[in-house]
């Protein structure tokens, strides 16, 4: 299975224009959490591990032998 270059494929959504445009967000899955506050808090710090844990778990799962529809390979973001 090839990896989806998203900075390739999709450099209007990912990487702007320095001018505003409009533009089309195709049809997407992602992975949220709902809620508001304070970024430095804990509990958005316990969410983010959350939304990487999770997204770790799916692009592992090829890995097992078990590949869910539609997936595609990415490139999973560097923590911080």
């Amino acid at each position: 299975m090839s990896k989806f270059e998203w900075r390739k494929h999709s450099k209007e959504l990912y990487l702007p224009k320095k001018q505003p445009a409009i533009i089309e967000v195709p049809e997407m899955k992602f992975f949220t959490i709902e809620g508001s506050g304070n970024p430095n808090s804990e509990p958005f710090k316990k969410n983010i591990e959350i939304l990487y844990s999770l997204s770790y778990a799916v692009k592992m799962m090829p890995k097992k032998g078990m590949t869910p529809e539609g997936y595609v390979k990415w490139t999973l973001c560097q923590r911080h």
